[in-house]
């Protein structure tokens, strides 16, 4: 058997563990926080169900694009190289997060961020003057 190589991009980006969320707020240059946004938008996309739609976009375009086998195999070295018996959870975890993160395709970050954007502007929701996302269109 050919190990299968992960391919670098997925076909199916002609138009993006899980859905990113963070427990962390953000901060504007002003001071403004900015957590507020992101939980207001949450709350749209949970009470919409568009929360739900993009997730499972998510893990399917992971899966048709071989993320998550690749993921897998990457699970199955760090069991192997500290040995069975020895590795708990949490270091796998440690382990293979950064990683997981890290090898999420870009086209799948950037259509994501899309259509959050699109959602959001169908809803009225309107980021605030201190926002990555104002700033960047100035």
């Amino acid at each position: 058997l050919k190990p299968r190589q992960r391919p670098r991009s997925c076909p199916l980006f002609a138009s993006v563990r899980g859905m990113a969320s963070s427990s962390t707020a953000a901060v504007g240059t002003a001071g403004i926080d900015l957590s507020v946004e992101q939980s207001t938008l949450n709350k749209v996309l949970v009470e919409s169900g568009e929360r739900a739609k993009l997730k499972e976009y998510i893990m399917s375009t992971l899966s048709e694009c071989g993320w998550r086998e690749e993921l897998k195999r990457h699970c199955v070295e760090v069991i192997q190289k500290r040995g069975v018996e020895r590795v708990t959870m949490e270091e796998i975890t440690s382990d293979i997060a950064p990683v997981a993160r890290a090898t999420v395709p870009d086209e799948l970050k950037t259509e994501l961020l899309n259509r959050l954007r699109l959602f959001a502007d169908a809803q009225g929701l309107e980021p605030s003057v201190n926002s990555r996302d104002v700033q960047e269109r100035r």
